[in-house]
């Protein structure tokens, strides 16, 4: 087993260090812009959670109003 390891160890640290593997699309434009696009797409997916999480509150909330008249009857 340590074999496997001693062997297995320079391969995955020459396969890291190659650097782009040609699977991968190369970064296009500026790091920057690229960070800026996914800071925006972010929030966008946290607002979306957040208006979620606000309906589910208000469903709750229903939720224990009809428990509360249901029990009244």
């Amino acid at each position: 087993m340590n074999i496997q390891r001693i062997t297995i160890l320079p391969l995955a640290l020459l396969f890291l260090s190659a650097g782009v593997v040609k699977s991968q699309a190369p970064l296009t434009g500026s790091v920057a812009s690229s960070l800026e696009a996914l800071e925006t797409a972010n929030k966008a997916v946290i607002d979306k959670q957040q208006k979620t999480l606000d309906a589910l509150d208000q469903l709750g909330e229903a939720a224990e109003q009809l428990k509360t008249f249901a029990k009244r009857s």
